[in-house]
Order: structure tokens, then sequence, then C-alpha cells
């Protein structure tokens, strides 16, 4: 008797973690995606000035090209500090294609730049609609040229 609770128990842990482990509600593979951003238009929205540093908000039309592709507006908020140095963080939302399908895609991102011009960051697909509804991903991005153009990498995936 002994014996066949065991098996029992044996037997039922075994097809919870088969469960677990098959689970068709686990992401999907992680897939890595490269492209470029080149900025186009930028509209200040708010402009001040307060212990040596600028803050300035801008709303950005930006075109992304690549793995991902599409017309971004982005909401960016700088500040500007005395040594040239800045940090910066904002959203981008794009009518975008990735892996064969379209829709909307939200990132928030963040990041820091220099007095040269040069400035990265990071950002993470946190939500998106239309055939691309369940694409989550992290990436970073760079740009030498004062942020108007440059180049973004990142892995993505899509949740059941």
């Amino acid at each position: 008797m002994r014996n066949s609770w065991w098996k029992t128990l044996l037997g039922a842990a075994l097809a919870v973690a088969a469960l677990l482990v098959g689970s068709p509600g686990s992401a999907s593979t992680h897939v890595a995606f490269n492209g470029t951003f080149q900025n186009t238009s930028a509209v200040i929205t708010d402009f001040r000035q307060a212990d040596g540093n600028t803050f300035i908000s801008e709303t950005v039309h930006v075109v992304y090209a690549g793995d991902l592709s599409g017309s971004v507006v982005e909401q960016i908020d700088l500040v500007i500090h005395p040594n040239g140095s800045l940090n910066f963080n904002g959203v981008d939302v794009c009518a975008c294609t990735l892996a064969g399908r379209s829709g909307t895609v939200v990132s928030p991102f963040s990041g820091t730049g220099d007095a040269s011009g040069a400035s990265s960051g990071r950002f993470t697909i946190k939500g998106a609609t239309g055939a691309l509804a369940n694409l989550y991903g992290v990436g970073t991005f760079q740009s030498s040229n004062g942020g108007s153009s440059g180049s973004f990498s990142g892995v993505y995936h899509f949740d059941p």
C-alpha cells in the first residue's frame, strides 16, 4: 500500500511538472532585431532654465528603418547640465512593422549624452496593438550626432 501511494504522488508531481514546462502560456523564443532611426522634425513644447540646467520638452517625429520599421511620434524630456552632459527620458509610439506583423508599439526609453553629441540609452517595448499585440522587448540605442540619427538593437518575443 505504501509503494502505491508514493507512485501516485510521484506520477502527479511529474504530470504537474510536464504541464509547467510544456505550458502553452510560455513566452515565445527571444529574437534579435536591429535598425536605425532618423529624426525628421521636432517641436519644443516646454523650455526653462534653473541652476545652470536647461530643461527641454519636445515632440519629435522619427522614422525607424530595419527589422523594426515605421513612423514614430516621440515625447522626450531633456536636461542639459552646465558641463554639456545631458540626461533624457521619454516614450516612442510607432506605427510599426516587425517580423511581417503591423501595429502600434509603445517604447519608453531613457539615456545620457555628453558635450560631444554622443548619446546612448535603453528602451523597453511595453505594449503593442494590432498584429503586434503581446509584443515585448528590450534594447539599446546610440547616436554620435546629438541624437538626430543613430542605431538600435535588442531582443523581442511575443507572449501568447
